[in-house]
């Protein structure tokens, strides 16, 4: 009977609480206790200043003070971590799903031009912000600013044509008005006035004609001017320039090149408001996840940072290789610090935690 009563003392008593070491009624006494063991120490220094040299004082009180701020940092540093520690648990506690994903941008384009020509000027580089329509590069354009020239002057021959005929189909009109009232007075004979009428007429088809060639030469001004804008490569949105592709001297084409002398495009533009994240989900999980669920996503450069955020859509396709499916999630705040490509794992909360 002794016996197993010695083996009943040697079991372990699971029920008790483990007990924390660092509480923050602990941590007050010890802060209290060294601020008044600083204040001894500072009243003994006044007792002995009179007996030191002034330098010593002044060393020994710098020396009380650094430690005395070390303390406060270490009681701080360990408040805080217990307050993040706190948070962090309790978002796991609510989280029916983790998933790693990318930020990634909505909108981001290669910008480039609709014409092959020599680059003259570039007015980007890596971080720039560039608004809509703002010219990031100008390519060599002296041949299409002949072409428009050329179409100007056509535009002015063909209306000075015009112009001329019009005069010359008015004086055809006051003639056969004149022969007109000459014929009923038995003056002329038909014939002439037949010829007049045959005239005017004639005249009339070729001012028909040369407007038909004015408006003609007015759209090929148009196009050549259209043609000479194309030379200036502008943004096609607010953005930020995350890469520039080309250098002054180099040969922009919308085309892709074989030998690789070409550049497709001057830079590479990324619409910083329409960046969210992608994560792909295990298809055995999909039904944890759901469209506008609320989620939390933590960025692998900041891990102690919770942005909140929620399911935009579940992508109906499958990956059959990797047997996941794309998810679609919004950032609901927007920061500097949100960068394209960036690593980022999110938390997708139960029903529980998004009602609350």
């Amino acid at each position: 009977m002794s016996r197993n009563i010695e083996i009943e003392q040697l079991t372990i008593d699971r029920s008790a609480k483990p007990h924390n070491t660092f509480t923050s009624l602990q941590i007050t006494k010890a802060a209290f206790a060294f601020l008044l063991l600083v204040c001894v120490f500072c009243s003994g220094f006044v007792i002995q200043a009179a007996y030191l040299p002034e330098s010593q004082v002044l060393t020994a009180l710098e020396r009380t003070s650094e430690i005395s701020a070390d303390f406060s940092h270490d009681v701080i540093d360990k408040q805080s971590d217990e307050k993040l520690s706190t948070s962090v648990e309790t978002v796991a506690n609510h989280s029916v799903l983790d998933a790693s994903g990318h930020i990634v941008a909505r909108r981001i384009a290669t910008v480039s031009s609709r014409v092959t020509g020599k680059l003259t000027q570039l007015h980007i580089e890596e971080g720039q912000r560039v608004q809509h329509a703002q010219i990031l590069a100008e390519l060599d354009d002296k041949q299409a600013q002949i072409s428009y020239q050329l179409a100007q002057a056509d535009l002015s021959a063909n209306q000075a044509r015009f112009n001329e005929l019009t005069i010359v189909h008015q004086h055809e009109l006051k003639r056969l008005e004149r022969r007109s009232s000459l014929f009923k007075k038995s003056l002329i004979s038909e014939q002439h006035l037949d010829d007049t009428h045959f005239a005017t007429e004639q005249i009339a088809a070729q001012l028909t004609n040369k407007q038909a060639l004015v408006e003609l030469s007015k759209h090929k001004v148009a196009l050549a001017q259209y043609q000479l804008e194309q030379h200036k490569i502008r943004a096609p949105f607010d953005g930020v320039v995350i890469s520039k592709n080309a250098q002054v001297g180099e040969l922009i084409s919308s085309g892709s090149s074989g030998g690789g002398f070409i550049r497709t495009g001057v830079g590479t533009i990324v619409d910083m408001s329409s960046l969210e994240i992608e994560v792909e989900v295990g298809e055995s999980y999909i039904k944890r996840v759901h469209a506008h669920q609320k989620t939390v996503a933590t960025l692998d450069a900041y891990p102690n940072w919770k942005i909140p955020s929620e399911v935009i859509a579940v992508i109906p396709t499958a990956d059959r290789q990797k047997a996941s499916i794309k998810v679609r999630v919004r950032l609901l705040t927007t920061d500097l610090r949100i960068l394209p490509d960036m690593g980022v794992k999110v938390s997708f909360l139960s029903a529980n935690k998004t009602s609350s």
